[in-house]
């Protein structure tokens, strides 16, 4: 017959391989995604009208090379935007079609709160195991 004890204590060891593998995997993925997010230039750029004619709305941004670049405007855009209003426009340095309007240091934040959370339950299950050997 399986005691409390033991009971809690294969519990406890699903709760830190559960949550330290996962969250490890996690965190390297957040902190991968932030380095690569710094390969982002600030500029300025212009909301103009579609080339296509359509009602949808772009950007317009100068790259490194002072060559003009444009993007259609992300449906999910946090603010609203009318013809003629400058917006701050990050691209990338190696793809410079590659525009975006959101700041890119938030790139891999959800990963890392992630993994720190399980990171954080897996370490407490082992204190807790470490706690309940020495305890016995």
């Amino acid at each position: 017959m399986t005691t409390i004890p033991d009971a809690l204590a294969l519990v406890l060891e699903v709760f830190t391989w559960f949550g330290l593998v996962p969250g490890i995997l996690l965190l390297g993925l957040g902190y991968l995604r932030r380095i690569l997010a710094t390969r982002f230039e600030e500029t300025w750029g212009i909301i103009v009208e579609s080339p296509a004619g359509t009602s949808h709305l772009w950007f317009r941004w100068m790259d490194l090379e002072r060559e003009l670049q444009s993007a259609p405007i992300p449906p999910d855009a946090d603010e609203e935007l009318a013809l003629g209003d400058e917006v701050k426009v990050y691209f990338d340095r190696r793809n410079p079609h590659n525009g975006r309007l959101d700041h890119p240091s938030a790139d891999g934040r959800v990963l890392r709160v992630c993994g720190w959370v399980l990171v954080s339950v897996g370490l407490a299950a082992a204190v807790i195991q470490l706690v309940m050997v020495f305890a016995e």
